[in-house]
């Protein structure tokens, strides 16, 4: 049995945008949430709170269409996304904004989304208890200064979406 901590547990769930928006070259194959999956390892990126990024294999694929994301440990949440054939790849930049967190109670994280025009997912993933912080978050994708992309996500309890902590870990009794 798994207990939210007592901050998720009066949270209070506002409407969640299905869609901000995507700018040409970007595109945007799909958002939400993502099951755990093994990792590669991990790339430096000093702008995050843990000084790093994970490197995930395979071809990841959503697997809850939804906005509404379980502060879960192992829970991954974003997006597929690809620049448009024949796109420069250099001067882009994925931002996650977020509740405050961590030691220096930071509430913005970046680092260079090494994007493409194959269709890859980028993406958070609840590793640290710290980090399971109800409340909005977003992704935003900057082509240097110019916001080309952003993804709101609201997360919430694990009781509050059941859909996929049933889907990730299988008939999991939250409480």
């Amino acid at each position: 049995m798994l207990a939210a901590p007592p901050a998720l547990a009066e949270v209070k769930t506002p409407a969640v945008p299905q869609h901000d928006f995507v700018r040409a070259p970007v595109q945007m194959e799909e958002a939400g949430i993502y099951c755990p999956m093994d990792n590669l390892g991990t790339a430096p990126a000093p702008q995050t709170e843990s000084g790093y990024i994970l490197l995930m294999e395979g071809d990841q694929r959503v697997a809850v269409h939804d906005r509404l994301v379980p502060a879960q440990l192992g829970i991954s949440f974003g997006v597929r996304i690809r620049l448009a054939p024949g796109t420069p790849a250099d001067g882009y930049r994925m931002v996650v904004k977020h509740p405050a967190y961590g030691p220096s109670d930071m509430t913005m994280q970046s680092w260079d989304p090494n994007i493409g025009t194959g269709w890859g997912v980028r993406s958070f993933q609840f590793e640290y208890d710290r980090e399971l912080q109800p409340g909005l978050w977003s992704m935003e994708l900057y082509k240097e200064d110019t916001l080309m992309m952003r993804q709101s996500f609201q997360v919430v309890p694990p009781a509050q979406a059941p859909d996929a902590i049933d889907i990730c870990f299988g008939n999991t009794f939250i409480s």
